[in-house]
């Protein structure tokens, strides 16, 4: 009599956090150490109107070994009925067959929605939900603004692992009181954990999730205005040389802009540095740059830490998305990072002048 073949279940991760606390940089650390003979998939969804996230993993070490990136559109993952997610997710596994899936929600998508859609009557026959894990810095707990934001709070509840990331950043005395006010939270994580640059056990992905955890404000996106973004990469016609293509957009009490510059255009690392840096009250800028005929940088800034930059493999565009909590004059913006561009070969590399722009909280 013929035995039938038992389905093996696919491990996934979700993997949450507020803007700009080191999701994208903690995945692509995990995926350093992922086994070479296993196929990953990672879904990215961003809820900036320019995609730029997923250009971190491009070109990165670990591109084409058995690792499959996968950008979800149509603005945040966990409202518009949860359709995109469940589209990507059925495509992909058709088409990878991934051994795991990690997933990657925008910084202020509500995991409760996206673990029901994990944990639908369909997915769950091919799903194994592991432990979620949700990225804070510990900054955060000396700013009311983020305790006074449902999702926020709801992100750490739904947690079965909750890590500080950026400690260097935030020292030893708020470390530590990350570490206290955690012990304290109810029902307990399985986990906690401090790291610098995303640096976390991989074993953690196993965890067995915590069955009864309940999410305090079920309905924290519904009360707050949200426009899906139903803008594709495909969509963004190639823009010409001193026209970049702008998007605007206001979701979920968030404001956000993004640029697209054309390929041929040249930026002077140094002005452009001091420009973005000089930027206050935004939330998260985050863009890559052309900075020669053969290099390209990757910028991100959160909040008021310093801005970081690094080489990245990415060779196409030079793009930019910053997010405000209030609205910003975004042409002026947009003027200070037009006027860091390489206008000839003469052109040097000069510090920037520019006004500092800023949003007033």
């Amino acid at each position: 009599m013929e035995q039938k073949k038992v389905l093996q279940k696919i491990p996934t991760n979700i993997i949450t956090g507020f803007l700009g606390v080191g999701k994208t940089t903690t995945i692509l650390t995990i995926l350093q150490h992922k086994p070479a003979h296993e196929r990953w998939l990672v879904i990215v969804n961003e809820f900036g109107e320019v995609s730029i996230d997923h250009i971190a993993f491009e070109g990165s070490s670990t591109e084409q070994q058995n690792l499959a990136i996968k950008y979800v559109a149509g603005g945040c993952i966990c409202c518009t009925a949860n359709l995109p997610l469940q589209t990507t997710l059925t495509q992909s596994i058709r088409q990878v067959k991934p051994h795991r899936i990690l997933i990657e929600p925008t910084g202020i998508a509500h995991p409760e929605a996206i673990i029901d859609v994990l944990q639908s009557e369909f997915l769950s026959k091919v799903i194994d939900l592991r432990a979620t894990l949700c990225l804070i810095n510990p900054q955060q707990l000396v700013q009311d603004k983020y305790f006074d934001d449902d999702v926020y709070q709801d992100q750490i509840t739904l947690a079965d692992v909750l890590i500080a990331n950026k400690i260097d950043l935030a020292g030893k005395v708020l470390t530590e009181k990350f570490v206290n006010w955690a012990k304290a939270l109810f029902p307990p994580k399985i986990v906690i954990a401090a790291v610098e640059k995303g640096d976390i056990d991989l074993s953690w992905l196993d965890i067995e999730p915590y069955p009864h955890r309940k999410a305090l404000h079920t309905d924290a996106h519904a009360q707050m205005k949200h426009t899906p973004n139903n803008h594709n990469e495909q969509d963004l016609s190639i823009p010409l040389v001193g026209q970049p293509l702008r998007r605007e957009g206001h979701s979920l009490n968030t404001y956000g802009c993004g640029w697209v510059f054309s390929p041929d255009e040249i930026f002077q690392k140094n002005q452009l540095l001091a420009v973005l840096d000089s930027l206050k009250g935004f939330e998260r800028i985050k863009g890559v740059f052309r900075i020669s005929e053969k290099h390209w940088i990757f910028v991100n800034k959160t909040g008021e830490e310093p801005l970081n930059e690094c080489s990245i493999a990415y060779r196409r565009d030079s793009r930019i998305e910053i997010i405000a909590l209030k609205p910003a004059i975004w042409q002026i913006l947009e003027k200070q990072i037009m006027d860091c561009r390489k206008l000839d070969e003469t052109s040097i590399d000069l510090p920037s002048f520019a006004i500092p722009l800023t949003i007033k909280k």
